[in-house]
């Protein structure tokens, strides 16, 4: 699958910069251009996390050189690969914002294959759990097989996914 984005593309956005849920309104934005390393992905599914709510209310500005829109985590289809990713790969994916529109573009390393039998909706709420278990507990935290660690609000989804990743089913 080869398709080319066009110049522009509905968004939403925050009528007036910041504001309450009655702000957001679907507007037409460049489409965002990928820099060298990142991927263009066709958005089909955005997550909702509390720094969207945050960054909507004025409270979280969204980080230097990332898009002012709204979106951190968004599930759909390569248009334009870099890294191991092509066209038409399905993947979901963490951002520094912009998901909350038609087409997102990203750093390929912060991409992540669709899992087996997940569609799109269920999949964009992944992203920024699992990159921040796997930062924390094994990149940070080094866990390693037969070691045992300690999960504070382990029925938070992050804990929930602390617990699962660091607790793998046995191969069948």
């Amino acid at each position: 699958m080869s398709k080319t984005a066009p110049a522009t593309m509905r968004a939403v956005v925050v009528e007036g910069g910041k504001g309450p849920a009655e702000a957001l309104r679907i507007g037409t934005i460049p489409t965002p251009a990928p820099k060298p390393g990142e991927i263009l992905i066709a958005v089909r599914a955005v997550g909702v996390n509390r720094p969207d709510l945050l960054q909507r209310t004025g409270n979280y500005p969204p980080p230097p050189g990332t898009p002012g829109t709204l979106g951190l985590e968004v599930a759909g289809e390569v248009i334009r690969g870099a890294g191991r990713w092509q066209p038409g790969d399905r993947v979901c994916a963490l951002l520094g914002g912009g998901g909350y529109a038609e087409y997102a573009a990203c750093d390929a390393r912060h991409a992540l294959p669709l899992p087996n039998g997940l569609d799109f909706v269920h999949a964009a709420g992944l992203p920024e759990t699992l990159f921040t278990v796997y930062a924390n507990v094994f990149e940070d935290g080094a866990l390693k097989g037969g070691e045992t660690f300690l999960v504070h609000g382990a029925t938070s989804g992050i804990g929930v996914t602390a617990i699962k990743m660091a607790n793998p089913p046995a191969p069948r």
